[in-house]
């Protein structure tokens, strides 16, 4: 029955592995045992390692086989003295070729960070210049805003004024019709009347004249009365005809008034139109100053160096 890895084990074989000049891992501790299992192993390696550096100190503390002769020892000792002083030497060495290099990179990144702060300054002057900028186009956008306003709500004043001549001209048209309809019909009375009138007028002068001897003053009298009611049915006809008149030149008026209106309408319908292009137009614009401020916000925040990152201060406009 196999017994378990002690520390000890597991120490020995490293040293062994050292002494042959092979760096110590769990699968070779493993072979140089012969047994134990990779979780068994690498604890006892890692205490190994943690504590190699203060038994470097004492070459005293790697113990080799009784067995191996004398000579061999001595040469094993004078590895080990050698292989010292060399990794001493190369560590003195590579301490020197790091403080240099640290040095040097501390002074490459003070100037990088002298250039990161420069640029961060600058990049915050421009975000502070966009911002003004966003702002008078935001200023600039909501009078526009409030311009559109206006123009819709005279729009919409002019439409209910347009609709109202509308209604109106469509009275009118009706009135005219009706006061046609009502002309045509007192023409046609007095032509009726005219013709009545003719007729007795004509029977009666038939009579007087049958009877001129007697009443010649009466068939004048006729007569006269006959061209008077000639007169008046004119003079009612050309009052028909006046009135008929007045009424075309007013339903005229109120058609041209519509057409103002309706061409007012179209001005002020293309007035909007171009207004919402504006509009358009600057909500465009500040969308991308927007876009570059938050660029140029992300910029700055990007070249600050840690510990300098620092929100720049906005001015309210």
């Amino acid at each position: 029955m196999n017994r378990g890895i002690t520390d000890t084990d597991v120490w020995k074989a490293c040293d062994a592995l050292l002494l042959e000049g092979a760096r110590p891992t769990i699968e070779r501790v493993r072979l140089k045992i012969g047994r134990g299992s990779p979780n068994t192993v690498s604890p006892h390696l890692e205490a190994w390692f943690k504590h190699l550096g203060s038994r470097i100190q004492d070459p005293g503390a790697f113990s080799a086989p009784p067995d191996l002769p004398d000579p061999v020892l001595q040469a094993a000792r004078h590895f080990w003295d050698t292989a010292l002083a060399q990794t001493r030497h190369d560590f003195d060495q590579r301490l020197q070729e790091a403080m240099a290099a640290a040095v040097a990179n501390v002074e490459s990144e003070k100037e990088r960070a002298a250039i990161a702060e420069a640029a961060a300054f600058e990049a915050a002057g421009k975000v502070t210049r966009l911002q003004h900028d966003l702002a008078e186009r935001a200023n600039v956008l909501e009078q526009e805003k409030l311009a559109r306003a206006a123009i819709d709500a005279n729009l919409a004043d002019a439409r209910r004024q347009v609709a109202d001549l509308q209604r109106r001209l469509e009275r009118s048209a009706v009135e005219l019709a009706e006061v046609r309809e009502s002309a045509r019909r007192d023409v046609a009375v007095a032509q009726e009347r005219s013709a009545a009138a003719e007729r007795r007028a004509a029977l009666e002068i038939e009579a007087e004249r049958s009877a001129r001897s007697k009443a010649d003053k009466r068939a004048e009298a006729l007569e006269r009365k006959l061209d008077t009611v000639h007169a008046e049915a004119r003079t009612e006809q050309t009052q028909q005809v006046q009135l008929a008149a007045r009424l075309q030149a007013e339903v005229s008026r109120l058609a041209e008034e519509g057409r103002q209106m309706q061409a007012r309408e179209a001005s002020l319908t293309g007035q909007v139109a171009d207004l919402a292009r504006s509009v358009a137009n600057k909500e465009r614009d500040t969308h991308a100053a927007q876009a570059q401020a938050a660029l140029a916000e992300r910029l700055v925040a990007s070249l600050a160096p840690r510990g300098m990152r620092r929100k720049p201060r906005v001015t309210s406009s």
